[in-house]
């Protein structure tokens, strides 16, 4: 058994190693390796919010891991139920930016 305990850094949506998907993702500051991998992620509470299943490896970042939470999970297992198969989420076709740079921001006319 593998435990580790880490806090969450944020929450947002990711890309997906596995899944060629960009879905929500909650950022973690634990290190995720194959002993913990698709393992489940507990809060304070001892709820389960999610599954282990990544970790960022980059030469400049340490102990960064991922977790799915568990709406992403239970539309994946309600959708498979319901049709066999994983259809996966609806797309809208709506492109997105991040807007954290503050000059782009500026440029845009944006506060």
């Amino acid at each position: 058994m593998s435990v580790t305990q880490g806090v969450v850094s944020r929450i947002e949506v990711t890309a997906y190693a596995h899944g060629a998907a960009e879905l929500l993702g909650i950022q973690i500051d634990a290190a995720i390796n194959s002993g913990n991998s698709g393992g489940p992620a507990f809060n304070e509470e001892g709820e389960c919010v999610g599954i282990a299943f990544q970790s960022l490896k980059h030469e400049d970042a340490e102990n960064i891991g991922y977790v799915i939470p568990t709406p992403v999970i239970r539309h994946f297992i309600a959708d498979f139920e319901r049709n066999g198969v994983y259809t996966g989420f609806p797309s809208l076709g709506v492109e997105w930016q991040r807007m954290e740079n503050p000059h782009l921001r500026q440029a845009l006319g944006m506060k």
